[in-house]
């Protein structure tokens, strides 16, 4: 059973339609490298985390959300 766990920006999953959207992608994805029969059996994670909570290049800086 393939498991993908993703993590975005937590304010990204006040739209349901973009969570959906980012589940189908990634279900897709694994089903052209692991076969048609793999689908039924992924799962998909997606957390949110908040923007004061990630680090890029080693240096935490936290982010603002967009307007």
């Amino acid at each position: 059973m393939p498991l993908v766990n993703v993590k975005v920006f937590e304010d990204r999953l006040d739209d349901d339609k973009f969570a959906a959207a980012l589940a189908t992608a990634l279900t897709d994805a694994v089903v052209r490298i692991c076969g048609e029969d793999s689908r039924a059996n992924t799962w998909v994670v997606i957390e949110g985390v908040s923007r004061k909570q990630w680090s890029f290049g080693g240096i935490f800086k936290p982010l603002k959300k967009p307007e």
